[in-house]
């Protein structure tokens, strides 16, 4: 007996399996946590994100940059509790490693609240760093002017989205929520501005409260290349056999086996390209050249001795100097001299970023090959459906002609995904998503002519599949494993430096 109702999990388990520890997976939703009401940013830098529930108490704590997450690393006593004794907490930290000293006495300090209250919280933060730092024998101040690399990608933004209504009315305090709702490449800048604040906080908390203390960028990247070999690897083994299976048992209805199989090989395909695209896209991460170094120093008046620049590889990026940048113009006290070397900076890194960004074009389109055999395999499921139109009953003539259509929709988006010459991490992660919602509407129509005996041998199928895939299971452990002590050692070596000083 058939039942439309019927759910299969299988295809769900074997998409977290897949995707196992990407930090913002739906897979691992954070069900029945408490709700997050409210976003804290402090700048020190270290650069740290709090979320808390109704009542203040801290429901995920996040390393927005390198320096938070040595600060972070190894430390209990923030998560859990009340906001005051959190950043009573990450102050002290932020003393005792250095961070907070003579030289550097200025918070950059912000609130964004779904609650009454907002400023009275602000003003509670505030009142509790100063307090914390007083008794380590240190008078800082708290400011709600935001950093410069802030404000510099809020210039930017703007002036790159002229007609974004959504880019346009942007606060800087509402450009940091928006920035780390998309530290995961799963949503553009300005699909995330376009969430009201109640979505961002949300989105942000269950993002922060999954992402692991070790999760550095160089961990991100190499476990994105594992996540991708390893996914690729499970589509292989399991999505086939959706379209192996059904036309079996429905050789009438085989079209649309062939059509989820398409699909859903196709949305994997793309959402690993999209992933390796948007490490690809990190202007900011590049490593300048002596040009580009020389000309910063000159804009800073740094002379030939640049090593405050330098990050942690002994790299200098635009985001290391946006680094250097950020606490030397909060705690200086030139005003209008000030201003002219932002100015003078903001040309010469603009300028950097203008040269590097080329590179990443150049870069982006070598994938152009890449993009169109996913483009030509789908075609080729396209076709193999077409043939079987003859076939088709007259009853579902409709429906067959919608899915051959939908191949034709996705060749055509692949064409203008490319014919400007270079490829967007945001244009294919939208491919991505749109071949997957296509297979998950097949995907229901299979579900509800399968019968429960059926389903059941369905997923049978795919476990065998999976237990084949031991040695793929293997060489991701390792991968990951590697990635994961490699970041462990770096920021434990890193916080040892600090605790040393």
């Amino acid at each position: 007996m058939k039942n439309s109702k019927k759910t299969l999990t299988a295809v769900g388990a074997v998409a977290c399996a897949a995707m196992m520890c990407v930090p913002f997976a739906a897979c691992t939703k954070n069900e029945g946590s408490a709700e997050a009401v409210s976003f804290v940013s402090m700048d020190i830098n270290p650069s740290i994100e709090l979320t808390l529930d109704k009542n203040d108490r801290v429901i995920s704590v996040y390393g927005a940059n390198e320096d938070a997450q040595v600060l972070l690393y190894g430390e209990n006593g923030i998560t859990g509790e009340k906001v005051e004794a959190a950043v009573a907490k990450i102050t002290d930290l932020a003393v005792e490693l250095g961070y907070l000293d003579k030289d550097n006495t200025v918070i950059q300090t912000s609130v964004t609240s779904l609650k009454s209250g907002a400023e009275q919280l602000l003003d509670k933060v505030n009142a509790k760093i100063m307090a914390t730092a007083g008794d380590k024998q240190l008078s800082v101040s708290c400011t709600g002017e935001q950093a410069y690399s802030l404000l510099r990608k809020l210039d930017s933004l703007k002036a790159q989205y002229p007609d974004s209504t959504a880019i346009q009315s942007l606060t800087p305090e509402r450009l940091k929520l928006v920035i780390s709702a998309t530290e995961d490449g799963e949503i553009s800048i300005e699909a995330a501005a376009k969430m009201n604040d109640e979505q961002l906080v949300k989105y942000v908390s269950e993002a922060h409260a999954q992402v692991k203390e070790y999760a550095t960028e160089a961990y991100n990247k190499a476990k994105s290349v594992a996540d991708g070999a390893y996914e690729k690897a499970v589509s292989a083994a399991t999505d086939g056999i959706y379209t192996t299976y059904y036309t079996l048992k429905h050789p009438a209805g085989a079209y649309s086996g062939m059509a989820y199989g398409g699909f859903k090989t196709g949305a994997t395909a793309t959402r690993v390209l999209a992933d390796t695209l948007y490490y690809a896209e990190k202007v900011s991460e590049y490593p300048l050249d002596e040009a580009q170094i020389s000309a910063v120093s000159e804009a800073l008046g740094l002379g030939t001795d640049v090593s405050a620049l330098k990050n942690s590889d002994g790299e200098i990026t635009v985001k290391s100097i946006e680094a250097y940048a950020d606490k030397a113009f909060k705690n200086s006290n030139a005003a209008a001299e000030l201003e002219e070397v932002k100015a003078r900076l903001t040309e010469a890194l603009g300028e950097a970023e203008t040269q590097i960004q080329q590179k990443v074009d150049e870069i982006s389109a070598q994938y152009q090959t890449e993009l169109e055999a996913i483009k030509s395999a789908m075609d080729g499921v396209a076709e193999s459906i077409n043939a079987l139109g003859a076939l088709v009953p007259p009853a579902v003539k409709e429906q067959f002609t919608a899915m051959v259509n939908d191949f034709k929709e996705v060749s055509e988006e692949v064409v203008n995904i490319v014919k400007d010459g270079k490829i967007t991490s945001e244009e294919v992660r939208a491919l991505s998503k749109k071949l997957d919602e296509k297979a998950a509407a097949v995907l229901v129509k299979i579900e509800g002519e399968l019968t429960e005996e059926e389903l059941k041998e369905v997923k049978e199928l795919q476990d065998k599949a999976l237990e084949k895939l031991s040695s793929a299971k293997k060489q991701y452990d390792d991968a990951v494993a590697k990635a994961e002590s490699e970041a462990q050692k770096k920021l434990a070596e890193l916080k040892a430096q600090r605790e040393s000083k």
